[in-house]
């Protein structure tokens, strides 16, 4: 009950900000998310990534890839909810058999079977459902441990504690839940490794972490494969844009003004030149005048 108060809470707050989908990003607490993200970057380089290399390297394959498949199974759970919740007909059928076959024929989802027969895995999160309800996002924030997540999302873990990480229906031994959990979070982490050298290239892995996250979570929500920048949809952009515009249309109108003026200004250089001239022709003229008339008669 406790949780769910929570939760219903977050997702209050969560609403009080949209963003649309190509929108800038919402993040007030950065200063903070910076602090958290870098604890998780030191835990994750320390001990988490380490573990999981020796992960790798001393499990085979299938037995890798069947600890995966373990848990993408009870994720199958989550997933059906969720596209039940969505009114996605097909697919919450999609994910029921998905999770039924390959608990029973998987032996509890090791070996994938559903794949191999034309099943494929999708995903869907209850943060994920939110947005579809029409809820905001909220501010974008980072969890220890949990990383990227904006308040719909963190709304969201509340109810999949108790589908996805691991339900409490599953044992009530705390010491196997806290075991269990321990591997699901490693073997996550094995399957992502090769992100790793991207973000330690980056020039701020912060910013590409949360840009990446946050464009992710969008195209999940609006089921879309359409290519998202995230900038500015804000209306006094534009109005900023207009006025800019106006002031260099009102530039160009001064210049050409100043440039008409240039030309009045030759026009009239030209004429007080003309007029010059003929003032010269004038006294040729009437020295010749005074020339002729001082010449003695033959």
């Amino acid at each position: 009950m406790k949780n769910i108060i929570t939760g219903l809470l977050l997702i209050i707050l969560s609403g009080c900000a949209s963003n649309p989908p190509n929108g800038p990003v919402y993040d007030p607490w950065e200063n903070v998310n910076r602090k958290v993200f870098d604890f998780n970057t030191k835990l994750d380089k320390t001990i988490i990534r380490p573990v999981a290399r020796g992960y790798r390297a001393v499990l085979p394959d299938p037995v890798e890839n069947g600890i995966g498949n373990f848990f993408s199974n009870i994720d199958d759970v989550t997933v059906f909810v969720n596209d039940a919740l969505q009114g996605k007909g097909e697919l919450a059928g999609n994910a029921a058999t998905r999770f039924a076959i390959n608990s029973v024929f998987g032996i509890f989802g090791i070996f994938d079977v559903s794949t191999r027969i034309g099943l494929p895995k999708h995903s869907e999160t209850f943060g994920q459902t939110l947005g579809v309800w029409g809820v905001g996002e909220g501010p974008f924030v980072v969890w220890p441990l949990f990383g990227p997540n904006n308040m719909r999302t963190t709304a969201g873990l509340f109810i999949e504690s108790q589908t996805t990480y691991l339900p409490p229906y599953f044992t009530d031994d705390s010491g196997v839940l806290f075991g269990l959990t321990a591997l699901q979070i490693i073997s996550l982490r094995a399957q992502f490794l090769s992100a790793s050298s991207v973000l330690d290239t980056a020039l701020d892995p912060y910013l590409l972490a949360r840009d990446t996250w946050i464009t992710r979570h969008r195209k999940a929500t609006l089921d879309s494969n359409e290519r998202l920048v995230l900038g500015s949809n804000n209306p006094s952009d534009d109005d900023e844009l207009d006025e800019l515009d106006e002031l260099d249309e009102l530039d160009e109108a001064d210049e050409l003004d100043e440039l008409d003026e240039l030309d009045k200004l030759d026009e009239a250089d030209e004429l007080d030149e003309l007029d010059e001239l003929d003032e010269l022709d004038k006294q040729e003229a009437d020295e010749l005048d005074k020339l002729g008339e001082d010449k003695p008669a033959t």
